[in-house]
Formats: C-alpha cells, sequence, structure tokens
C-alpha cells in the first residue's frame, strides 16, 4: 500500500513549472528589494495563463504580475535546478508559502484573489508611472482566448498597426530610461506581437516593419482543451 505523501519531496516540478503570481502581502518583497523589479513579468488583462485547477488556458480578467521564468521551460527565476530547491527559500513569496503539491487546496483557495498589480507597485510620482498608463491606453492588450478561437475574424490590419506602434513606443522608452529586459517586462509586460505569436499568427519584418498573418491551422488550437 502507498503511503501518502504529506511533506515536499523537494522534486522541482512545482517549481519548474514557472514562478508563483504575487499578492498584496507580497508588496514588502519588491519594495525593500528582495525581489527586484526586474526579476517580475507583468501579465496584462487579457492575456492567457494556465489555470492549475482545471488545467486549461484562460484569458485573465484583471491584471497581475508573476515572478518571471528563465529557459525553455520559463521555470521559475529563483529556481536552481541542480538543488532542486528555492534561492530565496525565505523571502519566498505567499503562494509558494501556502504551495503543497500533495494537497492543493489552500494554493486554490489563493487564486484570482488579493493579487498584486503595477499600480501598487510604481508610487505616483515614478516617472515610469505615466510611461505605463499611456502604454496601457495606446496599447491594451486584446482577449487572446477570442483571437486563438477566431484568428480570421480579427482585424489584422488593426493589430499589426498596434503592434509597430507599440514596438516604436517601447523602443523609444527603454532608450529614454535605460530599462533592462526584466524591468521593460515589469513595466510594460510582452511585446504584443510575441503575444500574437503565442496565439498562432505569424510575424515577419519587412523594411523595418512587423507583417502579421494567421495560418487557417491557427484556429484549431488545441492548448485551450
Amino acid at each position: 500500500m502507498a503511503v501518502a505523501q504529506t511533506e515536499c519531496r523537494q522534486c522541482g516540478t512545482c517549481c519548474a513549472n514557472g514562478g508563483p503570481a504575487l499578492h498584496s502581502e507580497d508588496k514588502r518583497l519588491i519594495m525593500s528589494g528582495a525581489i527586484p523589479r526586474a526579476h517580475l513579468i507583468t501579465i496584462r488583462k487579457g492575456e492567457l495563463v494556465h489555470n492549475p485547477v482545471t488545467s486549461r488556458l484562460q484569458s485573465v480578467s484583471k491584471e497581475l504580475i508573476k515572478i518571471s521564468g528563465i529557459g525553455k521551460r520559463w521555470s521559475c527565476f529563483y529556481f536552481d535546478p541542480e538543488e532542486k530547491g528555492c534561492t530565496i527559500y525565505d523571502k519566498r513569496p505567499q503562494a509558494c508559502q501556502a504551495l503543497e503539491c500533495w494537497d492543493t487546496a489552500a494554493v486554490e483557495e489563493m487564486i484570482d484573489k488579493d493579487l498584486l498589480n503595477r499600480g501598487d507597485l510604481i508610487d505616483r510620482e515614478d516617472k515610469m508611472f505615466q510611461a505605463v498608463q499611456d502604454h496601457e491606453t495606446g496599447f491594451p492588450c486584446p482577449d487572446l482566448k477570442n483571437i486563438i478561437n477566431n484568428p480570421i475574424s480579427e482585424d489584422t490590419s488593426e493589430l499589426e498597426e498596434r503592434a509597430n506602434s507599440e514596438v516604436k513606443f517601447r523602443t523609444e522608452l527603454v532608450a529614454r530610461h535605460d530599462l533592462s529586459l526584466g524591468e521593460e517586462l515589469f513595466y510594460f509586460g510582452r511585446p504584443l506581437f510575441h503575444l500574437m505569436i503565442s496565439v498562432g499568427a505569424r510575424v515577419r519584418e519587412s523594411s523595418n516593419r512587423l507583417l502579421i498573418t494567421w495560418p487557417q491551422s491557427s484556429q484549431s488550437q488545441s492548448s485551450l482543451k
């Protein structure tokens, strides 16, 4: 008879699956510098995330902040694959403290609740606050689940124009404020053209302009099942 698991076996599976979303209690970790902004990524409203309860992709209904990922598997930034452990264990986020892989009830209860967003972490007097506001107003993230289900019905020319304008906007802001890639991903999230690629679009560059097309096969993505 198999013995029921009651403690972490340090297999690393949870951490290898990606960084956690951050909650209000974690704000102190960011403000103190224990977790730098450059190690965070903003997931904007409309982006797709994996729901651990349903094991499906879903569009997020509100902005959230996650620990960035690294490597092809996008493992948590703070995961040590050799030691199968966390490099900031004593200062790990609330979701990591609550997670018990043998009983996920506690961490499931936290999903979509009390989440941090950029407004919680950027002071209104910060030079980047208005830049973030301008980016969100000018280049909102479309509902990616709707696009993945109905790519051909989307106004490709509008998305293409928005993606090109956003690249220019981001490039100027990154240069003006000397932002690292990690800081850029915190302040603005992933570029729109990256998000389009993630839901089946083909993006190529021609004459310093991004061109976006939607293959017919992208309508039958199986990842949403």
